[in-house]
């Protein structure tokens, strides 16, 4: 709802060719969360700047590192990473993706 306010109070209603205002606020939110080490808030602004762009590769890492590391929940971690590599192609080139598989594989690791 804040969202689609703010789009029209700065004239974004239409976000074809636009970037959304909301984004870098999330972002800045996600790191301050992390910086005061509150992983909630961080997770919770990640899901927000997931719900305004639903393949933001860095936001679903981070939130495979914090299920993984922070929440202690390595299935959810799993699917993030999974999520991460799909939705980047594949592609060894892309950061997120290089950074995901690592990620995986010491997921993996651990786990067995």
């Amino acid at each position: 709802m804040v969202a689609a306010i703010l789009r029209q109070v700065v004239g974004m209603e239409d976000e074809a060719g636009a970037g959304n205002p909301m984004v870098p606020l999330f972002r800045a939110q996600i790191v301050r969360a992390l910086a005061e080490g509150r992983w909630r808030f961080a997770d919770h602004f990640c899901d927000k700047l997931l719900a305004e762009e639903p393949g933001n590769l860095e936001a679903l890492l981070l939130k495979g590192h914090l299920a993984w590391c922070h929440f202690h929940d390595t299935g959810a971690a799993l699917n993030y990473f999974r999520k991460v590599i799909t939705l980047g192609g594949f592609e060894s080139s892309n950061e997120y993706v290089a950074r995901a598989r690592s990620s995986l594989a010491r997921l993996l690791e651990q786990l067995s």
